[in-house]
């Protein structure tokens, strides 16, 4: 037992870092709980029509690095996107490849006549093969497809037929101008290809995703290291789109040469199809 003598007595400055560490926790501590965040992601994603008819001007720049990740090529490509019924159509308008030595070249012409034998080859498959039996209901979503930025079931796991494959962490911030946001942060409790990991970024005051920095839980066959990030954004309170999207891929098979590749796309001149 401490005596009255030697007990120590708390000054005005102790108490009040007391009370602070006491009040810390409690300032930290995200306004709302997880469930009803996620609920109002999801009823937010909802409200937006996924059978946009839009246009929209694509700058796509991709650059070949080495090994040590320094730039050598550079593939500046720019398509006219058309988007019907939520029916993708990408045309390719110009494209541009600069190397290290300052020279750029126009290989337009040899990307349409790719594009025109790709689209060839599609057409004559689709014609050749009988019709797709419809999938079985409760099927299981194929981990092995290609990833798709504006695919938003995938990249944004918010609705509640998801979850269970992830769990979710929330916390507080502003944007530099104040504007209030969450930062989600989501771990895949499932690892697969398609569950993706990182932290969205969420606007606090309609609950809508504006960025995504994220990697996949599982990484695909022969890819050594994937990062992607996005900012998102709403059309006339009508449609959400990636208005733009970044991707490092590492990835390559033994003795095969290995990719070091980083690709940005931009959308430009946004426009609704009415």
């Amino acid at each position: 037992m401490v005596s009255g003598k030697n007990r120590v007595r708390p000054t005005v400055a102790g108490a009040v870092l007391l009370l602070l560490a006491a009040l810390a926790p409690l300032s930290a501590r995200p306004a709302i709980d997880i469930q009803t965040l996620l609920d109002r992601i999801s009823a937010r994603l909802d409200s937006f029509n996924p059978k946009g008819n839009y246009t929209a001007t694509i700058v796509s720049t991709q650059v070949e690095h080495d090994r040590k990740w320094r730039p050598e090529k550079t593939n500046v490509q720019t398509k006219a996107l058309v988007v019907t019924e939520g029916h993708r159509e990408q045309t390719i308008v110009k494209v541009l490849e600069k190397k290290n030595d300052g020279t750029t070249i126009d290989v337009t012409e040899r990307y349409l006549a790719e594009q025109r034998e790709r689209r060839e080859r599609a057409r004559s498959e689709r014609t050749s093969q009988p019709e797709a039996a419809p999938p079985k209901p409760g099927g299981q979503r194929s981990s092995r497809r290609g990833m798709r930025m504006d695919d938003l079931g995938e990249i944004l796991p918010f609705a509640a037929d998801r979850r269970n494959d992830f769990t979710f962490s929330v916390r507080q911030t502003t944007d530099p101008s104040g504007l209030p946001l969450f930062l989600l942060d989501v771990k895949a409790a499932v690892k697969d290809v398609l569950n993706w990991e990182g932290t969205y970024t969420i606007d606090a005051a309609t609950f809508t995703p504006i960025h995504g920095r994220l990697i996949p839980s599982e990484l695909p066959t022969f890819v050594k290291e994937l990062e992607v990030e996005a900012d998102f954004e709403v059309i006339e309170d009508v449609y959400l789109v990636p208005k733009r999207t970044w991707i490092k891929v590492n990835a390559g098979f033994l003795f095969i040469k290995r990719v070091h590749i980083t690709s940005e796309e931009t959308y430009h001149d946004l426009k609704i199809v009415r």
